[in-house]
């Protein structure tokens, strides 16, 4: 155990049973044996290199705003990706590349194109977690998703460090193939074009006027919306954003089913938002799963649709 924390020191700060719950937006999660939070790249794939060729188990945790983490822990290495230099601004045609570290907050991605009178990204104000897990998770809002900005993504894979083009990267609804794979994202680069700088911020004023917020922990959206093609119900009663956009959101659903409130030991449906599941009494991870089972059965009774969890479930 000794020789291994002096190892880990030299790629970054190191925790001995470290809360989990500290470091997700649920507040829910058990310690982790080793918590490695690594501040630069190079030092990451260092990490990575080393953990891979001794064999030994380890967790990526980003901004943990995306997880429902197990009430048990993590009997292994949790590796916290810190790695926040500042952004790289390049001119590129008649837009530019914004090269960005996977621990960078993607909100300061979005003030840094609002900055600078750039478009493409404002639809991500108000969403929490790093640019890497947005990237992974293929983040997106207001029928937008970041995939169709990014240039390139940079991921150390078994020992290597390899650069892929979107095409390359399994992009679909909130999905990437970097959910599926072992591939770390390390970096990557969006390309925006000028816009009308004080048009920007009204639309990301008005982008957050329509988010919801909650004061207790959560995940943000637990379940991926619904799209059309999946919609067993008649369209014609949907409203007509709903179809503009491709899909419906679990919200309005569960709004439409009176289901706000509804609760679970210490976890309940956002009394703000119809998607948000709350930890608003020190809630478990077994509370929340027995929510999300109540949840998706009353749907699929009324609606004859399965709902399907866009937060990441570590058991």
């Amino acid at each position: 155990m000794d020789e291994l924390y002096n190892k880990l020191k030299e790629f970054g700060e190191v925790k001995i049973n470290e809360s989990l719950a500290k470091h997700a937006t649920f507040k829910i999660g058990g310690p982790a044996k080793l918590f490695v939070v690594v501040s630069k790249t190079d030092k990451l794939v260092g990490l990575l290199n080393y953990l891979n060729a001794e064999g030994f188990d380890y967790f990526i945790l980003a901004g943990g705003s995306n997880l429902l983490l197990s009430d048990e822990g993590f009997d292994g290495i949790v590796i916290k990706i810190a790695t926040t230099t500042p952004p790289k601004i390049t001119a590129d045609g008649l837009g530019f590349e914004i090269e960005v570290e996977a621990g960078v907050m993607l909100s300061a991605v979005v003030n840094l194109g609002a900055k600078n009178g750039l478009t493409g990204i404002d639809w991500g104000i108000g969403i929490p977690g790093t640019f890497g897990g947005a990237i992974r998770g293929n983040a997106g809002a207001m029928g937008k998703e970041i995939a169709r900005v990014l240039k390139w993504v940079e991921v150390w894979r078994n020992g290597e460090v390899a650069r892929l083009k979107p095409e390359e990267c399994g992009f679909s609804y909130r999905n990437s193939s970097f959910k599926h794979n072992k591939d770390i994202v390390l970096r990557g680069a969006i390309y925006l074009e000028p816009g009308d700088k004080q048009e920007i911020l009204e639309r990301m004023q008005k982008y957050l006027q329509q988010r919801k917020h909650t004061p207790y922990p959560s995940a943000g959206s637990f379940f991926k919306n619904i799209k059309l093609a999946q919609w067993a119900q008649d369209t014609k009663n949907l409203p007509e954003l709903f179809l503009q956009r491709g899909t419906v959101p679990v919200g309005w659903i569960t709004e439409q089913m009176a289901l706000r409130g509804l609760s679970v030991g210490g976890a309940k449906i956002s009394d703000e938002h119809g998607n948000y599941l709350i930890n608003f009494n020190k809630a478990t991870q077994s509370d929340v799963l027995d929510l999300v089972e109540q949840i998706k059965q009353k749907v699929y009774n009324r609606y004859g649709v399965e709902l399907e969890p866009e937060v990441q479930i570590v058991k």
